[in-house]
């Protein structure tokens, strides 16, 4: 029986030392057939020397560049625009994925969509490693890993994501980094936003959910998820980013009540993750003081994150 052609989309910048084991991976993944879509985005080393050196030789491959740095979200949107296969995995340019990936995450969402989804759009996240610059690693979850049971889905997942609300089989995180659906979901969600150069995973996720989409899981950490320092990655950003987020999907929040709680709670978070004890402990008793069955509700359900919070900020703090 002929197997659905999948594609596989790497966006890569200034990704010398690490683009080619990123690459390796995808060549080696079991499923056939694959097309292999790498979208470079206007990097100035010698990454684009290695990457046209590859393509050569490889016929799965395709090569795009960005005529400008445009950000991760563009460069996605360029694989999205440009891909033939009814399914689309994304790779990172310093991450590596087990040679099963591709078959575990097309079978999970073939089994999922005839179980459960009705109709509705599903996305596939798996657990990973993450490796970080010391050499500490962690096995990080995602959302819907339960089998043979429904998936989160619809807003009670942009609840979880924008307002931290309690989930059954909703711990964990969701990046593009070892996410795949099929290719019309992303089409017809119109992409990533290209305004975000960080969280646009997220705002993604955010509109899916919105769409009624299910985000079906996988507990075998399928990718080893290299934490890379660029100039791109920094507390500020992070912040900056998440605020731009939780502004635009302002409504769903506003339809509990807690916009206002939220944007004190992001606030907040900021001061612990940048060592900010006087503004930490300022945030705390004040938002205790008005806000209490929130704030102890938020606290509550950031003690099972606490360890990735600390691995979090001790990245930014290298």
């Amino acid at each position: 029986m002929n197997q659905p052609l999948v594609t596989i989309g790497l966006t890569t910048y200034n990704a010398t030392d690490s683009v080619k084991r990123a690459i390796k991976s995808a060549l080696a993944q079991t499923w056939r057939p694959i097309e292999i879509i790498i979208c470079d985005d206007c990097s100035s080393d010698t990454t684009p020397a290695i990457l046209s050196k590859i393509a050569e030789i490889q016929p799965e491959i395709r090569l795009f560049r960005n005529s400008i740095n445009s950000g991760v979200a563009t460069s996605r949107n360029q694989i999205i625009k440009e891909a033939r296969g009814e399914y689309i995995a994304f790779f990172d340019d310093d991450d590596e994925s087990s040679p099963d990936r591709i078959a575990i995450q097309v079978n999970r969402i073939v089994t999922y969509e005839k179980e459960f989804s009705n109709g509705a759009p599903v996305i596939c996240h798996a657990a990973r490693q993450v490796i970080y610059p010391n050499g500490m690693k962690r096995i990080e979850r995602t959302m819907g890993e339960r089998i043979g049971a429904p998936a989160p889905f619809g807003l009670a997942v942009a609840h979880r994501i924008l307002m931290g609300t309690p989930l059954v089989d909703g711990t964990g995180a969701c990046p593009t980094c070892s996410q795949m659906a099929r290719t019309s979901t992303y089409r017809d969600l119109g992409g990533f936003d290209p305004a975000l150069r960080r969280g646009e995973d997220t705002e993604f996720n955010i509109r899916l959910a919105q769409a009624g989409g299910h985000f079906a899981g996988i507990g075998k950490p399928l990718v080893s998820q290299t934490m890379t320092q660029t100039s791109d990655k920094s507390l500020e950003d992070e912040h900056r980013y998440m605020l731009i987020i939780m502004k635009k999907h302002r409504d769903i929040i506003e339809e509990t009540g807690q916009y206002n709680f939220c944007l004190r709670w992001l606030e907040g978070k900021q001061a612990w993750l940048k060592g900010d004890r006087v503004r930490f402990g300022y945030f705390l008793i004040r938002t205790a003081l008005t806000n209490p069955v929130q704030t102890f509700r938020r606290l509550s359900e950031s003690l099972p994150n606490l360890a990735l919070n600390r691995a979090f900020r001790k990245f930014h703090d290298t």
